[in-house]
C-alpha cells in the first residue's frame, strides 16, 4: 500500500467490493447498507463499513483507521484497480458528517472514539462495558469485614512456608482474590491455578460463620474444560465436606442459554445467584461472551478469571485475557497491597514505580496475579524450556532445545511429505495404542486412554491438516482391522470398511441431550448388542451414559483434533504435525498452545524454517480495551 491523498468514487468503490478475494459478501452487503443510510460521503462511509465487517470477521474488535488512511488498496483482479483511501483527518471528519458513526451513547450503527478506532456499536458497547466492570471491580475493596486474625491463621495452614527468598506467588494470588472483588489470575501449565482456587474457597469459607451457606459458581467455556476444573479442585481434598459438591458449568450453561437466540437468561435485570464466580480458561472466552458474563454479576459478588495469557484466542472476535493483562510482568503491585501482603504473610514486596496514565483507575494492579513457578516441570525440563523460548519469541532457543533435549521429553523429526505421511503415521507409537482399542472395543478402557496421546494440527484443512489426518488414520486402522478380523469377530465393521471405535468431539451446544461444543465421546459398537454403533460419553462424576449417533448435534472426528480445539485439554503424549508450507494461522501462540498441551513427551513434525517463522510471527487483534485500561 501507498501513500496517496485522492478519495474513492462510487465506481471505484464498487469495484473494490466486488473482489471476492478482499471482501466478504456480508462485507459487501453490509458497506452498501451503510452507504446507503449515510446522508453524505457515502462512498467514505461504505468502505470503512466494509473493512470495520472485514476486521471483525478476522477476530478484530474495531478498525484502526491509521492502518488504511491515507494508503493505496489493490484488487488481486488482472485487470488491477487502484484504489485511494481517505487521509486520517479527512475520514474521520467525513465518518461524522455522514450520520452513521458517532461518539459514545447514541444510536448510530458505527462508533468512531478519540484515537480513530472505528466500532460496530454492539462491539463498542460490548467492550465499553468490560471496562467500566474491571474499572469499578478493581477500585472496590472489599477486604475491610475480613476477620484479618482468622485469614492470617487459614494462609498459613494453606499455604507451607517456602524457603527463605522465595515468593509464594499463590499466596499472594489468595490474598488478592480474597480481598478485591474482580481478581484476574493468569499462569502457564502446571503452575497451580485450580488448586490455589480450591484454597481461595476455603479461605472464603472461613470467614464464614456456621449458618451461612456460600454460593459458588465454577464455569468454563467449553465442557471439557468445564469437568477439568471441577475435577482438579475436587482433587485438591480441600473443599469434599460431606455432601458437599462444586459442579462447574460451561459459560452458556451458567448463563442460561435461550436457543436461537444472542441474549442469556441472566443479565443485568436478573443477576447469576452467587457470592464467587470462578471462570477458567479465559483466554478461550471471546468479548462478547466475557460481557455478557460480567453483566450477570450481582454487585455484592466476587468475580475470579482464571488463564494463561500467552495462550491462542478465543475464536470468536476478541482477545480479551491477553488485553486486559497488558502489563509485562503481573507482579508488581500498589504500596498498600505490599503492606497488606506484609502484615499477612510476612512477604515484603518493593512497591510498582509504574505511574499508569489516565484512565486507569488507582490500584488496577492489585487485581492481577500471574502465577510463575510450574510444579509440573521443572526449569531445566525440555518441554518447559521450549514453552518459554516460544513465548518470548526467541527461536534461536526454541530450535536449540528441539535439538538437544536432555531430558527425552521432546523429540524432532523433518515432517514426511504427504504421500510418505500416512506411513509415518503408522509408525507413530501412539497409532499401536489406537489400534489395539479398535480391536477391544470397551468405553472404560476408551475414556481412561483419551488423556495419554493425542495428535495436534494447526490447521483445519490441507495435506497436513486435521481433516486429512484424520482419514489417514481411519484408512490404517481399517487396514489392521481387516487384517485381524478373523480373530476379532469384527466381520460387520470390517465388511463396512470403516473404524469400529471413533472418539467425536462435539461443536454445537445441545441442551436436551446435555452435550456442549468441547464434549469429547466415542462412538462404537453397543457392548449389548455390537451389531449397533451407541455414543458414549463419560460426565464429571465419571459415570457413562450412551445415546444413538443419529441423535448426536454437530460433532467431528478427533483420532488428530485441531490446537484451537485442544485448549482445555491436557494429555500425557501430543503429536504436533506441522504443515510442509508456511501460513499467517502458524504463530508463536499457536505452538505455545501446542506445546503445553503435553505433560510428558512432545514430538514435533515439522520444518525448522516454518517453526522459526511461526516462533516469530505473533497474533495482533485490534481493539481499544488495554489502551482504555492502563493508559
Amino acid at each position: 500500500m501507498q501513500f496517496v491523498n485522492t478519495s474513492p468514487t462510487l465506481h471505484e468503490l464498487q469495484t473494490l467490493l466486488d473482489d471476492p478475494e478482499l471482501f466478504s459478501s456480508l462485507d459487501r452487503h453490509f458497506a452498501m447498507f451503510i452507504g446507503d443510510l449515510a446522508k453524505k460521503h457515502k462512498p467514505q462511509a461504505a468502505l470503512a463499513a466494509a473493512l470495520v465487517s472485514s476486521k471483525t470477521a478476522e477476530g478484530n474488535i474495531c478498525l484502526d483507521l491509521a492502518e488504511y488512511a491515507g494508503k493505496q488498496l489493490n484488487t488481486p483482479k488482472e485487470e488491477e484497480q487502484k484504489f485511494s483511501c481517505p487521509i486520517l483527518s479527512e475520514w474521520k471528519q467525513q465518518l461524522m458528517q455522514s450520520g452513521v458513526a458517532g461518539h459514545d451513547e447514541g444510536n448510530s450503527p458505527l462508533v468512531l472514539d478519540g484515537n480513530g478506532k472505528l466500532y460496530l456499536r454492539r462491539y463498542w458497547q460490548y467492550e465499553n462495558s468490560i471496562i467500566r466492570f474491571i474499572q469499578q471491580r478493581s477500585s472496590n475493596d472489599v477486604h475491610k469485614d475480613l476477620n484479618y486474625p482468622k485469614l492470617c491463621k487459614d494462609l498459613k495452614k494453606l499455604f507451607p512456608s517456602l524457603p527463605a527468598g522465595d515468593i509464594h506467588w499463590q499466596q499472594i494470588a489468595a490474598i488478592a482474590a480474597v480481598t478485591r472483588s474482580f481478581c484476574v489470575i493468569c499462569g502457564g501449565p502446571g503452575t497451580g491455578k485450580t488448586s490455589t482456587v480450591a484454597k481461595i474457597i476455603a479461605l472464603f469459607k472461613g470467614q464464614q460463620d456456621a449458618t451461612t451457606q456460600l454460593r459458588i459458581l465454577l464455569g468454563a467455556p467449553t465442557g471439557k474444560a468445564a469437568s477439568r476444573l471441577q475435577q482438579a479442585i475436587a482433587d485438591t481434598g480441600l473443599l469434599q465436606t460431606g455432601s458437599e459438591q462444586l459442579q462447574a458449568f460451561t459459560l452458556h450453561r451458567l448463563l442460561g442459554y435461550i436457543p436461537n437466540s444472542p441474549y442469556f437468561r441472566h443479565n443485568a435485570e436478573n443477576p447469576l445467584n452467587a457470592d464467587i464466580i470462578v471462570i477458567d480458561e479465559v483466554s478461550m472466552v471471546d468479548q462478547p461472551l466475557l460481557a455478557k458474563l460480567m453483566q450477570a454479576v450481582p454487585s455484592s459478588a466476587r468475580l475470579i478469571l482464571l488463564g494463561d495469557r500467552h495462550q491462542l484466542a478465543s475464536v470468536q472476535p476478541g482477545s480479551v485475557l491477553g488485553d486486559i493483562c497488558r502489563a509485562e510482568e503481573l507482579t508488581s503491585f500498589s504500596r498498600g497491597f505490599c503492606q497488606l501482603i506484609k502484615e499477612l504473610t510476612e512477604i515484603s514486596l518493593a512497591p510498582s514505580t509504574h505511574a499508569h496514565q489516565e484512565p486507569a483507575p488507582p490500584h488496577l494492579e492489585d487485581s492481577f496475579v500471574e502465577l510463575v513457578q510450574s510444579y509440573r516441570f521443572t526449569p531445566d525440563s525440555a518441554i518447559a524450556r521450549l514453552s518459554r523460548a516460544v513465548k518470548n519469541g526467541d527461536e534461536v532457543e526454541a530450535l536449540a532445545v528441539l535439538h538437544n533435549s536432555a531430558d527425552g521429553s521432546i523429540a524432532w523429526s523433518e515432517v514426511a511429505g504427504p504421500r510418505e505421511l500416512s506411513n509415518k503415521i503408522e509408525e507413530y507409537e501412539g497409532f499401536s495404542q489406537l489400534t489395539a482399542l479398535q480391536l477391544a472395543p470397551e468405553p472404560y478402557t476408551w475414556f481412561t486412554k483419551l488423556d495419554c496421546f493425542q495428535i495436534l494440527c494447526p490447521l483445519r484443512s490441507g495435506p497436513f491438516g486435521m481433516e486429512r489426518i484424520n482419514t489417514l488414520i481411519e484408512e490404517k486402522l481399517v487396514q489392521q482391522m481387516q487384517n485381524a478380523v478373523s480373530s476379532q469377530n469384527n466381520d460387520h465393521f470390517a465388511a463396512q470398511n470403516t473404524v469400529s471405535c471413533r472418539p467425536v468431539m462435539v461443536t454445537q451446544n445441545d441442551y436436551n441431550l446435555r452435550l456442549f461444543n468441547g464434549d469429547v465421546g466415542i462412538i462404537m459398537p453397543d457392548p449389548e448388542n455390537p451389531q449397533s454403533l451407541r455414543a458414549f460419553f463419560m460426565d464429571e462424576f465419571k459415570m457413562l451414559r450412551d445415546i444413538a449417533p443419529a441423535l448426536l448435534p454437530e460433532h467431528e472426528t478427533v483420532f488428530a483434533m485441531t490446537v484451537h480445539k485442544s485448549q482445555g485439554s491436557e494429555f500425557n503424549s501430543v503429536l504436533l504435525i506441522l504443515p510442509d508450507q508456511d501460513s499467517p494461522l502458524l504463530t508463536r501462540e499457536l505452538l505455545y498452545t501446542a506445546i503445553t498441551r503435553a505433560r510428558e513427551k512432545l514430538v514435533i513434525w515439522g520444518s525448522e524454517t516454518i517453526f522459526a517463522a511461526a516462533v516469530k510471527r505473533c497474533i495482533k487483534r485490534t481493539s481499544g480495551l488495554a489502551e482504555a485500561l492502563w493508559g
